[in-house]
């Protein structure tokens, strides 16, 4: 991306020490080049108006006829066209051939032709014409174009310039007109003998062009209209519009958006036209938080705001009110970018001076942006943090703040259920925040809100409640103006529908998810990173399953760009499964005091499922004891915060241990309380893996039982084990499957089913030759 420090004029300043003027409006040739076309569609249009006299065919051909669908088109086009910088011709005439009558469009041609053959006369008629026609209506009560409709006062403005203009500077319009035409139908070859003794005006012609090159030519070309070689010029409206629709895209869809390099080089078109414009540092400033390019946004923050200061009134009674304001609103916007980009000191220096300038001035509601930034900014898990959330919900409710209450509402939400709340009462912030954001209509935050429940519920293991949050956020109707809100939010709930889908098996719609949010979200989105981590998780956790070492080593490089802490956990249980106990162990130990020491930084359920993973490697190497350990200090910790699913996830690890320690009937006690739970909410391998545990325990505890009563439970056994194994295929774990089968085989033949054992010995045999055992220690895992 072209970077804002290779643009020379993006810090222009005057002699004075201020921004250069702006000229708002400039004659330029593509405005020339709407203005014909506004004019021949208004005569083909009073044409069709003229009113009926007798004894006269007033009739049109049907080709010059205008239907009322080509009237918007047309009104459309214009509308779009005015409101855009200025175009190349073979780009206009690329816009305006399918849509204008052929009528129209040859006129139009002809007349531009005209312009480029016949010099500075034909312009400068056509100018007096447009006067006549906001003067000369087609009858008395029906003008042809009402002087102040959106067309009328384009064309007063134009003509009002255009009288401004020397003659001098009308020939260097001309001149850039037939650059501008030349761009396209190339340069018209001219008889040098027809030259000959040419006319006074080609004299003065020639003249004033060679004169362009001189100094006198350099002051005045501004007057014509400026354009780089990349693009074309501004107008300060054309600018303002500009600026405020990228970014309400970058805002609220920036797919729609342009892309990074090309937005850059607009903005950088746009300030040759329009240096002293500051709000095109600020999309610019917007433009390099998309790409995460720290230094060029901190200059361009600071250069937006520059052009907001009076640099020659040293007197503070002479400062406005405006630059006040925009010092505080700096300070605000360099606390947040010093916090997205992780520098947490600077971030808190930026916030205490918006805070003390806000203070200073009793502006209330920028304290109350200061102070939704200052608790997202202060360590969490502290009562401070929960003292400023509420505080900020009770001042912004009582200015009328909605914005700011919703996302403070959230955050207390958050805060509590990271801080061992009950979830009923986390589940009730979050609905106050639902109804503000209905009361309001602020589809933006109600998106968000869905967003965190799902979150919310996920950690609570309830994945039906969570999916069913993220299909709302989905079929929201978030349009406003005809775009639909893509933002973090989306792309979150694409990422949890799609890990959904894996969970169970189905590993194609989880990749056609995921393929969907791709397109939604291109990789030089900001938020792409989301659905990468997602994508490279379910590779990961698909390849481990079946056996494909190298795209799970593969998966895991990729997570470790992403997502650190993720990639240590993963790569701890990749090492388990390959069967390299002591780095496995040395990866999850560090992990887990790294957890410990900054707790603050991650959500309740990521302790516990490393808690989980260490006890699976201790149960693989024999170490129940430490195994138990890891497992108590998990169900611990989910009870703390009411993470409901990894408590029972937990208790079944439990049941497995105390089934490895010939105690079954305790195993089997402590299933019949939690498995409830896991077959509900659990994905397909935690199904899997409960059940497979349940018909061990219950095997082993018939043997106290009578012949009749055993047989009875071997049975149920091979049932269970017979949907163990289905879950498993849908997974494509084929080392599970196999160790599932030679289990059923066992029990088969306990059973004295001879043909269904060697059956389930011969599927053995095969998947064992297709997947042999390298490591003892995955006979024992759960």
């Amino acid at each position: 991306m072209a970077g804002v420090d290779s643009q020379t004029e993006l810090l222009r300043f005057g002699p004075v020490g201020k921004t250069g003027p702006t000229h708002k409006e400039q004659v330029t040739p593509h405005k020339i080049s709407l203005l014909v076309l506004i004019y021949e569609y208004c005569e083909l249009k009073k044409k069709q108006n003229q009113p009926f006299i007798f004894g006269q065919s007033n009739t049109l051909d049907p080709e010059e006829r205008i239907s009322e669908s080509e009237k918007r088109d047309f009104m459309t086009l214009i509308l779009k066209l005015l409101q855009s910088p200025d175009l190349p011709l073979k780009e206009l005439l690329n816009q305006t051939q399918n849509i204008l009558k052929p009528k129209i469009f040859d006129e139009f041609v002809d007349r531009l032709k005209e312009f480029y053959e016949e010099d500075v006369l034909p312009l400068m008629d056509f100018f007096q014409e447009l006067h006549r026609m906001l003067t000369e209506p087609i009858t008395p009560e029906m003008p042809v174009i009402s002087s102040s409709s959106v067309l009328g006062l384009f064309f007063r403005r134009m003509i009002l310039v255009f009288d401004s203009l020397s003659f001098s500077q009308v020939t260097i319009l001309y001149n850039q007109f037939k650059h501008y035409y030349e761009e396209v139908n190339g340069p018209a070859q001219i008889d040098e003998s027809e030259n000959f003794g040419g006319s006074l005006m080609d004299s003065i012609t020639k003249e004033t062009e060679r004169l362009t090159c001189s100094a006198l030519g350099r002051e005045s070309s501004h007057l014509g209209g400026t354009k780089s070689e990349s693009g074309g010029y501004f107008s300060h409206k054309q600018a303002e519009y500009f600026i405020s629709r990228q970014g309400f895209l970058l805002q609220h869809n920036e797919k729609e958006a342009m892309s990074p390099k090309e937005l850059q080089t607009q903005i950088s078109n746009m300030l040759q036209s329009n240096p002293a414009l500051a709000e095109a540092h600020f999309l610019s400033y917007m433009n390099n938080l998309r790409v995460k390019e720290y230094c060029t946004a901190v200059h361009n923050l600071f250069h937006c705001f520059d052009r907001n200061t009076n640099f020659t009134d040293v007197n503070l009674a002479n400062k406005t009110v405006e630059e006040d304001v925009s010092r505080r609103y700096a300070s605000l916007n360099l606390a947040g970018l010093h916090f997205r980009f992780g520098h947490k000191e600077e971030a808190l220096a930026a916030l205490q001076e918006a805070i003390r300038m806000a203070q200073e001035t009793n502006d209330h509601v920028c304290l109350q942006h200061a102070l939704s930034w200052l608790h997202r900014i202060e360590d969490a898990g502290n009562a401070r943090t929960a003292s400023l959330i509420a505080r900020s919900v009770d001042k912004s409710e009582e200015m009328s703040l909605p914005n700011i209450t919703s996302l403070s509402v959230q955050a207390l939400a958050k805060h509590n259920a990271f801080f061992t709340a009950r979830p009923s009462s986390v589940i009730e912030y979050m609905l106050k925040s639902d109804i503000l954001n209905c009361q309001h209509s602020q589809p933006h935050f109600m998106c968000v809100s869905y967003a965190q429940k799902a979150a919310l519920w996920h950690m609570y293991g309830k994945r039906e409640s969570s999916s069913m949050c993220s299909q709302l956020v989905l079929n929201l109707d978030t349009s406003e103006v005809g775009i639909y809100h893509n933002g973090e939010s989306v792309c979150l709930a694409l990422c949890n529908i799609a890990r959904i889908f894996a969970d169970e098996g189905n590993y194609v719609l989880a990749l056609e998810v995921i393929n969907n949010a791709k397109q939604r979200f291109p990789p030089q989105t900001q938020h792409a990173h989301l659905w990468m981590t997602y994508e490279q998780e379910i590779m990961f956790d698909r390849s481990l399953l079946s056996q494909k070492d190298e795209l799970a080593s593969q998966a895991l490089t990729g997570l470790q760009a992403l997502d650190e802490d993720e990639y240590k956990l993963r790569s701890g249980i990749f090492k388990k499964e390959k069967g390299d106990v002591s780095t496995a162990l040395s990866t999850l130990t560090r992990l887990k005091e790294h957890v410990t020491t900054n707790s603050q930084k991650f959500s309740p359920e990521f302790p516990c499922r490393v808690m989980l993973a260490l006890a699976d490697l201790y149960i693989q190497t024999g170490n129940h004891i430490s195994a138990t350990s890891q497992i108590l200090e998990c169900i611990t910790k989910s009870e703390e915060h009411h993470l409901e699913y990894l408590h029972s996830l937990a208790a079944v690890y439990l049941a497995f241990v105390q089934l490895l320690m010939r105690l079954p009937e305790k195993g089997l006690s402590l299933l019949d309380r939690h498995m409830v739970t896991v077959l509900s909410h659990g994905s397909c391998r935690d199904r899997a893996r409960t059940l497979y545990c349940y018909a061990r325990c219950i095997v082993a505890d018939g043997n106290r039982l009578s012949a009749t009563d055993r047989k009875s439970s071997l049975l149920q056994a091979v049932n269970t084990m017979t949907t163990v194994i289905e879950l498993f295929k849908k997974l494509d774990a084929h080392m599970r499957v196999k160790d599932a089968t030679y289990y059923l085989a066992r029990l088969y033949h306990e059973l004295g089913y001879t043909a269904e054992r060697n059956k389930c010995a011969y599927e053995f045999k095969q998947l064992d030759s297709q997947f042999p055992t390298h490591s003892q220690g995955t006979v024992l895992r759960l």
